[in-house]
């Protein structure tokens, strides 16, 4: 098939024919399910890429990719479509990418939240994950988002008001920057999201609570909080049948042994922990998440942090999808954060948070003339629209203008692909870590009438150890590796379990041994099986 168009985002169907399109073109190594339904009843599909000649894909340690857990982060799914075409692409013509299929699967979910992503697209708007009414079944009292305009696009509404708490910026005169405590020439503004006020009172007013405040990424079992102190939740962990869908499909295949989830909005990479410290989480887990995040930084250019320091210098958030799959399923994740429209003017996410805090508004008024400055120069000012005037049929002459909140969060189509392919390159990466199992007949050694000891040696040739985290070991989901032995009828095992439990092996070198002795009826045959929950499963013949 031809190479997809990695310059758009893709709406429901459009995605869906693409995905369908990929198993037709690569039936031996793709297969594509439908593991739910959302809200309103869009599939949610998940993709399977491995080469099935070469084995189960069970039977294959696995990565796993997924996106749009929130609606409007587009750039998330268009991210995962291609890091699927580089799979199937590449395989039988790039030599990395062919033994990675042979060997592991991988799964991609591009779209966690179908519904999120249609109202965004179509609508114009922002959409954080589902569409379902949360928390109230009816709208609240207040200004509610609305393209009043008619131009496609719910901007923002500047009414100038000598007690305003805005101004135009003199870098400027499309920005709009915080007046300060001492600033008495204006003039100045009133700033809100255009849209419609519901039962104004002619005075006040003030934002309504969203109409669909769902947030998928904080439904998750692990710390999770109610909405009186986490907004978004739902009424309880796995509430919605998205996050129901995903956890469904994640405990049902124990051999991921790594995670990637896509977001947008801050150009970070993300690492554990979250509810512990880094002092507290074990040295080997934050050994290896800082070591694969880093080359993440290497490769992306993107800043690394923690979910701790997300959670302490940042902002707070409760029952997340990574802190689930660290805390409590023992797996190594990553948040990857794709688009932030504020690092074209040179600072990252960690800078811009700090800004922030210390109230550096001539900082921060920089950061936004400087990206306004690239709009113009990059986009031809495509972001932004410009201020003009508008009768609103409430408040009156008020202005509408501002950022396409699209593009503020998303990486527009002509950066588009190269988004993609900075973060494809990650995954690959990152995938080369899967924990190795391989096995051989150690010795065949008869040490009396047709009675033989056999012995397999067991290695791990990958990076992580068949446990993946010393977390999974402590939450007791880390599975031993087993070797088990299947032989003919007639024949007797007199030492040795049938299947034996040897523990975790170490990455690279790590090294068990597995031995029986058996009395055979001919000539020794029969078959080794040797598994790991998350390193594969290999089969030896004993002859």
């Amino acid at each position: 098939m031809n190479k997809p168009d990695f310059a758009r985002f893709y709406p429901h169907d459009d995605l869906t024919q693409i995905l369908n399109d990929y198993i037709v073109a690569y039936p031996d190594i793709a297969s594509l399910e439908v593991i739910g339904k959302s809200h309103e009843g869009r599939d949610i599909h998940a993709l399977t890429i491995t080469n099935t000649k070469t084995g189960d894909p069970l039977d294959k340690p696995a990565f796993y990719v997924d996106g749009n857990i929130h609606g409007s982060e587009v750039t998330a799914s268009t991210t995962a479509l291609y890091w699927a075409w580089t799979l199937l692409s590449g395989h039988g013509s790039d030599d990395q990418v062919t033994r990675l299929a042979d060997e592991c699967t991988f799964y991609i979910i591009p779209v966690v939240s179908p519904d999120g992503v249609e109202r965004a697209l179509k609508e114009g708007g922002f959409v954080r994950s589902g569409t379902r009414m949360y928390p109230h079944e009816e709208p609240k009292d207040g200004l509610h988002p609305e393209d009043i305009d008619g131009n496609g696009l719910i901007l923002q509404m500047r009414i100038q008001d000598d007690g305003g708490g805005w101004k135009i910026s003199d870098k400027d005169p499309r920005l709009l920057v915080q007046r300060r405590f001492n600033d008495t020439e204006g003039p100045f503004y009133r700033v809100y999201s255009e849209g419609l006020i519901q039962n104004f009172n002619g005075v006040e007013v003030k934002e309504a609570p969203r109409k669909q405040g769902l947030d998928f990424n904080r439904n998750f079992p692990a710390n999770w909080e109610p909405q009186v102190k986490q907004g978004g939740s739902g009424e309880y962990p796995f509430s919605e049948p998205e996050t129901r869908a995903l956890a469904e499909f994640i405990t049902s295949h124990p051999n991921i042994h790594s995670f990637h989830s896509l977001h947008t909005g801050m150009e970070s990479i993300i690492r554990p922990p979250a509810v512990q410290t880094d002092k507290d989480m074990p040295r080997e887990d934050l050994n290896r998440v800082r070591e694969i995040g880093k080359l993440g930084v290497d490769l992306t250019g993107y800043v690394l942090f923690s979910y701790r320091k997300l959670n302490d210098d940042i902002y707070v958030a409760h029952g997340d999808f990574a802190t689930w799959i660290y805390e409590q399923l023992g797996l190594l994740v990553f948040c990857c954060e794709l688009w932030d429209v504020r690092a074209r003017g040179g600072k990252n996410y960690v800078e811009l948070n700090e800004m922030n805090r210390e109230r550096d508004l001539d900082g921060l008024e920089e950061v936004e003339a400087a990206a306004l400055k690239w709009n113009d120069e990059e986009l031809g000012g495509e972001a932004f629209t410009d201020w003009h005037p508008f009768d609103h049929p409430q408040l009156g002459p008020v202005e509408i203008g501002g950022w396409n909140r699209l593009y503020r969060n998303n990486a527009p189509p002509k950066l588009l692909g190269e988004t993609c392919e900075k973060m494809s390159r990650f995954f690959l990466a990152h995938a080369e870590a899967y924990p190795r199992l391989r096995a051989e007949i150690h010795e065949i050694e008869q040490i009396g009438d047709n009675v033989y000891t056999i012995s397999v040696a067991i290695r791990n040739d990958g990076y992580l150890p068949t446990n993946v985290t010393q977390q999974a070991v402590k939450m007791k989901q880390a599975q031993p590796v087993t070797a088990a032995i299947e032989l003919s009828d007639g024949d007797t095992l007199l030492v040795g379990d049938p299947k034996q439990e040897l523990g975790n092996i170490a990455g690279y070198g790590g090294r068990k041994k597995a031995e029986w002795t058996v009395r055979f009826t001919g000539e020794p045959s029969g078959t080794i099986t040797v598994s790991s929950q998350r390193a594969g499963t290999t089969r030896l013949s004993i002859q």
